[in-house]
């Protein structure tokens, strides 16, 4: 493999007690969720049309692949948005998978048939091959894809550099780059701001607003995984503050509500969940007074719309 350039993989602080044999089965303990793997430079970046290979099977109704933004960068996904992975295991255009069994478990294969996202450049064709009981798996650059059974939302990338041989498959630039519509969603505690998947989203109080920094660093941003650029505002929905940005110490951008950097909450698994709100009576939701759900808003960089609005209780 040391032709195809992978990318390197560092430590993820994630721990998966109940996975831990099937885990081992599959490449070990956890590696890193930085940059690596991702296909760096591999494949000298295809054209991302879909290649579909026929070698038998039934082929369930082809889905549209899409980007995300999540704290390891731009990957691709599934329709759904859940993380995409590749495993340094296999061996591209073999035409078999090393995950299979307890492994294929905890990483279930992407099935069926798959089209690029409109716009993206993939770092190869897509294609498939024939798995074990007739079921077609899904390539990229002849390297089959997986989901991680851990990752529970949309954006999340808990499997990336998991025993330095699973790594999300980063995107350079494409169709993600308009940003993601934000939601206003109903909760327990109101009607409130959410992400484009309709995850909750908070600010936390300990964080000045306008100092250009997080206070949520570390084990803290995991908990509290920062929203990241680029987002619009939907037309109608009035915020407490405009929409702006801040730049991480690794480079990513995180948005800002007039001022106060934004997080999503690890402890949230569906939308209009609001369990983050109130913990340690630091971390609130950003309350809404009136939105639209639809149209397009300002950009991630620009300036939202500007209210009395609610939640932060500056």
């Amino acid at each position: 493999m040391r032709n195809l350039r992978w990318g390197a993989a560092g430590p993820v602080a994630v721990t998966l007690v109940a996975m831990a044999l099937a885990v081992s089965a599959c490449g070990g303990s956890r590696g890193s969720s930085g940059a690596g793997g991702a296909y760096a430079g591999y494949g000298g970046g295809g054209s991302g049309t879909p290649a579909s290979s026929s070698s038998g099977g039934t082929m369930a109704q082809t889905a549209d692949l899409r980007t995300e933004n999540t704290s390891a960068g731009t990957v691709l996904a599934t329709s759904r948005g859940m993380t995409l992975y590749y495993y340094s295991k296999d061996k591209p255009g073999s035409g078999t998978s090393a995950c299979a069994g307890g492994c294929a478990s905890v990483w279930p294969p992407l099935t069926g048939t798959a089209r690029a996202p409109a716009g993206v450049t993939l770092p190869g064709p897509i294609g498939s091959i024939t798995r074990r009981g007739g079921l077609q798996q899904v390539t990229v650059n002849g390297f089959p894809v997986y989901t991680y059974a851990a990752d529970k939302s949309p954006g999340q990338v808990t499997g990336n550099g998991v025993g330095g041989k699973w790594h999300v498959i980063k995107l350079s630039g494409g169709s993600g780059s308009a940003g993601g519509l934000m939601k206003a969603e109903v909760t327990p505690v109101g009607k409130v701001l959410a992400n484009p998947h309709g995850m909750t989203v908070y600010y936390y109080s300990k964080d000045r607003p306008g100092s250009g920094t997080s206070a949520c660093t570390g084990t803290c941003a995991r908990q509290w995984p920062p929203v990241l650029a680029p987002v619009r505002i939907p037309a109608g929905m009035t915020l407490p503050g405009p929409l702006g940005l801040i730049t991480l110490p690794d480079g990513k951008r995180q948005v800002t509500i007039n001022g106060y950097p934004i997080y999503r909450y690890a402890g949230d698994k569906a939308p209009g969940q609001a369990s983050g709100n109130g913990i340690k009576g630091k971390w609130h939701v950003i309350k809404l007074t009136g939105s639209a759900s639809g149209g397009s808003g300002s950009g991630g960089s620009g300036s939202g719309g500007s209210g009395s609005g609610g939640g932060y209780g500056y």
